[in-house]
Parts: C-alpha cells; sequence; structure tokens
C-alpha cells in the first residue's frame, strides 16, 4: 500500500510550454517513487495521449485521463462511456452553433472540421512515433452514429465568440445527459454524467487504501476543482486560476517556478518518509 498518492494536472500544473517537464520536478518525482509515493497524472486529455507526457517521467506513473472517464484502476484501464444520446446532442448543438468540437475514445480523435489551431500542439502528437492514435473527421450524423457508442468525452471549443460558447454550454447542461466541466474559459468538456477528475481519485484512494490526508493533488484549472476537494493536500499552482486557488488548501509557485516540486519538497522535509 502506497504512504501517499499525487494526482498532477498536465498543461499548467506538470508541464511549462505544454511539452517540457523540469528536471527537478522529475527528479523529485522519481525520489519519492522509491519511498512509496505513488503518482497519477490527471487530466483532460485522451489515455494514450496523456502517455506522451508519462514517457516524460516513467512507467510506474499511472493516468488519470479524460476527466476521469478512462483512468488506471486496481485491474486495470477502466472506461466510461459519454452515452449516445449525449454524443448527439454535443454534436447537433456544436454544428447548430458553428463550433468545432472533438470526439474522443482512448485512441481515437473524431473532429468536425480542422483542428483549430489553439489545440494544435496536441494535434502534433498524434502522428509521434511515442504513441498510437487515429484521427478522422465526422461529416454526418451517419458518420457519428458508427461511434457514437465508443466515446468517453468530448470537447466543444470557441471561435472567440464567448456567446455562442455560453449559450452552447446552457444547452449541454440543460439536456442533463452529461457533465460539464472546462479546463479554461474557450471551451466545454463534456463527460460522462456523475464523472469527473474527482470520482477517479476516489476510487483510486478506496482501491490503494490511501486517505484524504495523505493525498495531494496539483492544478490550474476549473477542471481540477473537483479533485481538489477530494484531497486535503490540495494544491493550486501560481499560476491558476482564482476559482481555483479559492478551492485548494494551498498555492505554490507557477509551474514555470517547479511549484509542483517545490511544495513536494518542502511537505516532506516537515513530515519525513520512513
Amino acid at each position: 500500500m502506497p504512504k501517499y498518492l499525487v494526482f498532477m494536472d498536465i498543461d499548467g500544473t506538470l508541464l511549462t510550454d505544454h511539452q517540457y517537464v523540469s528536471a527537478r520536478t522529475k527528479k523529485t518525482i522519481e525520489r519519492l517513487q522509491s519511498q512509496d509515493v505513488l503518482f497519477y497524472i490527471a487530466t483532460g486529455r485522451m489515455y494514450e495521449l496523456a502517455k506522451v507526457v508519462r514517457n516524460k517521467l516513467n512507467e510506474q506513473v499511472r493516468l488519470v485521463t479524460s476527466n476521469g472517464a478512462v483512468f488506471d484502476g486496481m485491474n486495470g484501464r477502466e472506461l466510461t462511456k459519454l452515452g449516445g444520446a449525449a454524443v448527439e446532442l454535443g454534436y447537433l448543438i456544436a454544428r447548430r452553433d458553428n463550433l468545432p468540437m472533438i470526439l474522443f475514445t482512448p485512441d481515437m480523435a473524431y473532429y468536425t472540421e480542422q483542428i483549430p489551431r489553439f489545440v494544435a500542439r496536441n494535434a502534433a502528437n498524434f502522428d509521434s512515433g511515442e504513441i498510437s492514435i487515429g484521427y478522422q473527421e465526422v461529416k454526418n450524423f451517419t458518420q457519428l452514429a458508427e461511434i457514437e457508442d465508443q466515446i468517453t468525452n468530448g470537447i466543444i471549443l470557441s471561435r472567440e465568440d464567448m456567446s455562442r460558447l455560453d449559450s452552447a454550454r446552457e444547452k449541454l447542461r440543460n439536456s442533463k445527459l452529461m457533465s460539464l466541466s472546462s479546463s479554461n474559459p474557450n471551451n466545454i468538456e463534456m463527460i460522462p454524467l456523475h464523472t469527473d477528475k474527482a470520482t477517479a481519485v476516489k476510487q483510486i484512494q478506496r482501491e490503494q487504501g490511501v486517505d484524504a490526508a495523505h493525498t495531494f493533488v496539483f492544478g490550474d484549472g476549473l477542471n481540477d476543482v473537483g479533485m481538489l476537494r477530494a484531497a486535503e493536500l490540495s494544491v493550486a499552482m501560481g499560476n491558476a486560476l482564482p476559482q481555483v486557488k479559492a478551492a485548494a488548501n494551498y498555492v505554490t509557485e507557477t509551474n514555470y517556478n517547479d511549484g509542483l516540486a517545490l511544495f513536494l519538497e518542502q511537505y516532506f522535509e516537515q513530515h519525513p518518509l520512513n
């Protein structure tokens, strides 16, 4: 049984420039892993894409992906599907409001049009030799019907006209077919009902026999708020949104100043691992 659990968001928390893990952070994680601290990446990214980040650390790091819809459980990878009705509604609303949409399985990304530039950094990884990901455009409801029962989560993206995104969010919320979150104000993340990063964190706590008092959560975005509340050692990054800082019990330095590593180092200096 691990002594502590650590859950880390990716962008704005673990990584800098959406792709780099600092040498200090990597070293700190490896040292604590050797002392029975179990680390998880917790992200809205699809499972295969999250593996790119894990490869920057080591294979002992486990994954909570798709905002909790896909994660490494005690008995292997666990999946919760978004559901056909939710997928169809999201697709219909995105098309009516002329908003880009991407739907995910653990290893496939289905998009409604050319992937916008502000998510191109993830799209670039689709052809990386590090991972095995497919991607395909969905042009109509006939194509959607062929894949809708495989979808774990999705994202609707802004075109810089926030009123359209706000309208889409209200329609989706009123449907009560799915849970909604956001990694930043420019998107809507669609996830299965009663599912988020926090539900995965709580199940892992039960499976690993580790309570909230021995659980760290690090995050910076709105989709981290739920899991922050599942841990007593909840830590907002210095660059986090104000709502995230308000939900956390602690605030550390920014991701560019090694806030995650700094907090862990200082905590275990005061609470040594035996």
